[in-house]
């Protein structure tokens, strides 16, 4: 854990991971800025492209890359023209209760790339929500154990301040700025499911979150956006066990006794040690944090479980469309214990081995369409990028070094993702392309936009999302209410001619809730692009920018 740690903090400036090294060759050298200059934005309640849907069949290669642990109001809440963080008279009015402090915190810049974030799990989520009110947020950091990241850096301590009221702007993250003011931001952009970053993962690929009873069968699957297709006994070990196997025969001292990962975590959690070195079942604190200890599963005994995901995900018709794809990955390290936060050991990221990152290898389709080998290392898709061969759809993510959760630096990450982006600009594909850039869930940190209700399931907070192609509109900030179900709803319309996952018509019924791209209140990304238009240069840029001015309150609210 050190070691990792260290890494974290490393600076971006410094040495790249070798993956992300794979895309810096001689042969395609970094410019050190921008090739054109970014237009101010525009922004408009989205009404649509001059050309509809029809154009859409332009784009050949759809992108979406998926970074972590990022609300809206966190990275763009202070972006000319978006919904950002509300002000009165030039200064923000937001003031959320801080228990800590016995006082309120309002939103403030954070110049710190190094963040600790808050607890993001489904729990989190609703209390962070709090009917609406959206003002739980320091509440849930100031928890023991609150907050979103684990390790030894201080940002992860808790009793370090909270920093989940903190903003970046163009002074932290200029090249994402750039992105925004060049293309388009969307700034309603929801987490598909109201929980961390498993069940959004299976949701970006799928539709749906769920865990199935019997191996390999749709239809024993039932809706689960917490443990995400892990089972009790996978999670907690036997109920009312908390200790090892023949740990009535510990002999040493009490404060020392191995635990299972359920009394690690209560300990974790503040719950004291009794007489015997097991967790104080009569401790004030004891019942809410045995609810929360409950989902958690030590990251570093995870296993790859064979079929664990038997319903239907969009590879599935993919493959039955013969249209090409590939799952992308940085192997490395991933953070999240399964109740979203990092009170456990990392587990390892890895091409074959399926995570919370890497669901694909436990879906029954990807076994059975003997396509398990489209889950590949990230230097694959920096070739394809090059060479012009990308598949139709592409799915890139991080390892933790680079994904922006915390205590990631996120000028790591941002350099990470502007490598990609300029692999793909760079290459034969840039003007078939549409890349989607998003972060998977809010990551603990303040957001001022209750979200909608779908469904039992979501919608979860907000979170970045940025539309990036020779196609799309030039700094435009989409208003559209939009989930990852709008990616989904986006590649079927394009390569499946509006085929939906919907077991109704899929060929393979599965016992989902809804078919998620028919929402109502789902927005449709193709109203981010005008396919009239020439096809815009691309816009390289370079991995270490300097910051850039910074940003004043305000915005559309």
């Amino acid at each position: 854990m050190s070691a990792r740690v260290q890494l974290l903090a490393a600076s971006a400036v410094g040495v790249l991971a070798p993956t992300l090294l794979a895309g810096c060759g001689s042969s395609h050298p970094v410019k050190p800025a921008a090739t054109s200059a970014p237009a101010p934005p525009t922004t408009t309640t989205a009404a649509p492209a001059s050309t509809g849907q029809a154009g859409i069949q332009k784009i050949r290669h759809v992108i979406v890359i998926e970074q972590e642990n990022r609300s809206f109001d966190s990275y763009f809440g202070t972006y000319p023209g978006a919904d950002g963080i509300p002000t009165r008279n030039g200064h923000f009015s937001v003031c959320i209760p801080d228990p800590a402090r016995g006082a309120c915190a309002t939103p403030h810049h954070d110049p710190s790339l190094v963040n600790g974030g808050g607890p993001h799990n489904s729990v989190p989520a609703q209390r962070d929500i709090n009917g609406g009110k959206m003002d739980g947020f320091v509440t849930e950091s100031e928890q023991r154990g609150g907050r979103g990241c684990g390790g030894a850096l201080t940002v992860c301590s808790p009793s370090s301040p909270p920093d989940v009221m903190g903003y970046h702007d163009a002074r932290e993250i200029p090249n994402y700025w750039t992105y925004a003011k060049s293309f388009v931001l969307d700034d309603h952009m929801f987490e598909p499911n109201a929980s961390w970053s498993l069940p959004a993962h299976l949701y970006t690929v799928s539709g749906w979150s769920a865990r199935c009873a019997i191996p390999a069968d749709p239809a024993s699957c039932t809706s689960d956006i917490e443990l995400g297709g892990f089972r009790g006994a996978q999670i907690t070990g036997r109920a009312g066990s908390p200790s090892p196997a023949g740990a009535t025969a510990y002999s040493g001292p009490p404060a020392q006794r191995p635990l299972k990962p359920l009394g690690q975590c209560l300990i974790a959690h503040g719950v004291p040690r009794g007489p015997a070195g097991f967790p104080d079942r009569l401790a004030p604190n004891f019942p809410a944090a045995r609810a929360l200890c409950r989902t958690l599963r030590a990251a570093g005994r995870q296993r790859p479980v064979p079929d664990r995901y038997a319903w239907t995900d969009l590879t599935y018709l993919l493959h039955n469309a013969a249209v090409s794809w590939g799952y992308f990955i940085s192997q490395g390290g991933q953070p999240d214990c399964a109740d979203g936060n990092a009170n456990c050991t990392g587990t390892p990221l890895r091409v074959g081995t399926p995570s919370i990152w890497n669901p694909l290898p436990s879906f029954t389709t990807v076994k059975q369409d003997g396509q398990l080998g489209n889950v590949q290392d990230v230097s694959r898709f920096i070739a394809d990028a090059r060479a012009g061969t990308l598949p139709s759809v592409s799915w890139v993510v991080p390892d933790q070094r680079h994904s922006e959760h915390p205590p990631a630096n996120i000028a790591d990450g941002q350099a990470y993702v502007t490598n990609l982006i300029n692999a793909v600009m760079r290459g034969p594909d840039w003007g078939s392309t549409a890349i989607f850039l998003t972060w998977d869930d809010w990551g603990g940190f303040y957001d001022h936009v209750a979200p909608p209700v779908v469904d039992a399931n979501g919608y979860g907070l907000r979170v970045p999302s940025i539309v990036i192609s020779p196609y799309a509109r030039r700094g435009f900030i989409d208003h559209q209410t939009l989930s990852f179900d709008a990616f989904n709803k986006f590649i079927e319309d394009d390569f499946l001619n509006g085929r939906r996952i919907d077991p109704k018509t899929d060929g393979r019924p599965d016992p989902r809730p809804d078919v998620r791209e028919n929402a109502s209140v789902l927005g449709n990304l193709v109203k981010d692009f005008d396919f009239t238009q020439t096809p815009r240069p691309p816009l390289t840029l370079s991995l270490s920018p300097p910051p850039g001015p910074a940003s004043t309150p305000g915005g559309v609210h």
